[in-house]
């Protein structure tokens, strides 16, 4: 028998790191990335937008400040001391630093949020997977989501200033969610809670449900390494606030609005328990407005009921709330829209009822757990139809020129 040659082991050993390689990259979840970003980027955020603020202040941060360089006159603003500072979480700021400091301010921050959301999307495609669920089933809830939700609509309408920060959200809610359910790296879990957090600071309250299943089997690195990475964002977030207005708890968002909302629209303040009725009727009841003429109804710049932008939460009706996991991410999505039901504004401008996309990966979950063991009719039914209602408000928004 003739011995293989030292060139021809070399080769086969090359070959065989060269699949091992190939076999540990996530292909399906590339592929997903792929698909939505090019969708998203289809459907709007091609288009540069002007409405870029968070591209400014990490162009001042490169600077080695956190004030504005000569701010377009169109954002909002907080004003101090002759100074123009973001009203805004810095969570996509942070993301987006690397890259400025490339490309400056001619970084296109639209194709940025659509390789975001389209991140976020292979991440439910992934944790669909540590959830065991059919393949077919995992097709149909990857659609729902990415295509059959409002996520559509605001990871890829236009990626300006204020929809950004809900793919942020989303983005950073995705991957601790799947980092929890699955190697639960609790360093990785806190960073993308950390993100969400300060990008929109309601999704705070959905940090039980991280600590809760970390903290499983009673092993204290998890929920230390979660603390720890989250501590860190949150700490620099609190620094951020000390360094413009001298207190770590002050955005200054609140004095933003007060200043500039008319009186009878705050009567109670920002939050209070007064504004829950007309929040529950937008939220619940609230129906597009009828038109003449195609396309027949029209979505109102004040948005409409999430019974209609996702249709597939009447599986939230079949979840089974004996599980931990659907106890705390039911608890999750409360929480999060409890407060915004004490919220004293809707969200306008809107399509649907923006606000809600934050607990959108805690609602997924909760439509994925009786739907994810084999291929339902009705969840294909309702992620069609949350299609069709997503096609609308994108169209409707081209032919508007918004």
């Amino acid at each position: 028998m003739v011995e293989p040659s030292v060139e021809a082991q070399a080769t086969s050993e090359t070959e065989r790191d060269r699949l091992d390689w190939a076999r540990r990259i996530p292909w399906p979840s590339l592929t997903v990335f792929y698909l939505f970003w090019a969708i998203y980027v289809a459907t709007g955020c091609w288009k540069w937008t002007s409405y870029n603020a968070h591209v400014h202040l990490a162009w001042a941060m490169l600077h080695g400040q956190f004030h504005l360089i000569d701010p377009p006159g169109h954002f909002e603003m907080i004003r101090e001391a002759g100074k123009a500072y973001v009203a805004y979480g810095i969570g996509p700021t942070l993301l987006m630093l690397p890259f400025v400091a490339i490309w400056g301010l001619s970084f296109h921050q639209a194709l940025f949020a659509a390789a975001l959301a389209a991140w976020a999307v292979a991440l439910w495609w992934s944790t669909l997977g540590l959830l065991k669920a059919d393949l077919k089933a995992r097709l149909a809830l990857t659609a729902c989501f990415g295509l059959g939700s409002l996520f559509w609509f605001y990871g890829g309408q236009n990626g300006n200033t204020w929809t950004i920060m809900h793919v942020v959200t989303v983005w950073g809610l995705m991957l601790a969610i799947r980092e929890t359910l699955g190697k639960q790296r609790g360093w990785i879990v806190g960073l993308g809670f950390g993100l969400a957090v300060l990008s929109r600071q309601a999704v705070l309250l959905s940090a039980p449900f991280f600590l809760v299943l970390l903290f499983q089997g009673k092993d204290w690195r998890k929920p230390l390494g979660f603390a720890a990475g989250s501590g860190a964002l949150l700490g620099f977030g609190a620094f951020y606030n000390f360094a413009r207005f001298g207190n770590p708890f002050n955005n200054a968002y609140k004095a933003v609005i007060l200043e500039t909302t008319p009186a009878h629209l705050v009567p109670w303040g920002i939050f209070h328990v007064n504004y829950i009725p007309q929040n529950v009727q937008g939220y619940f009841l609230r129906l597009p407005e009828q038109l003449a003429s195609f396309p027949y109804f029209s979505p109102t710049l004040d948005g409409f009921t999430i019974l209609l932008s996702l249709p597939a939460l009447v599986y939230l009706a079949r979840t089974d709330y004996r599980q931990r996991l659907n106890q705390l991410a039911l608890l999750a999505c409360l929480g999060i829209m409890g407060l915004y039901l004490c919220y004293y504004w809707s969200g306008f401008a809107q399509f649907g009822r923006r606000y809600s996309v934050d607990f959108l990966p805690f609602a997924m979950l909760l439509i994925a757990m009786p739907t994810k063991d084999r291929l339902r009719p009705g969840l294909v039914l309702a992620t069609l139809a949350g299609i069709a209602v997503e096609i609308w408000g994108i169209g409707w928004w081209f032919s508007k020129g918004w």
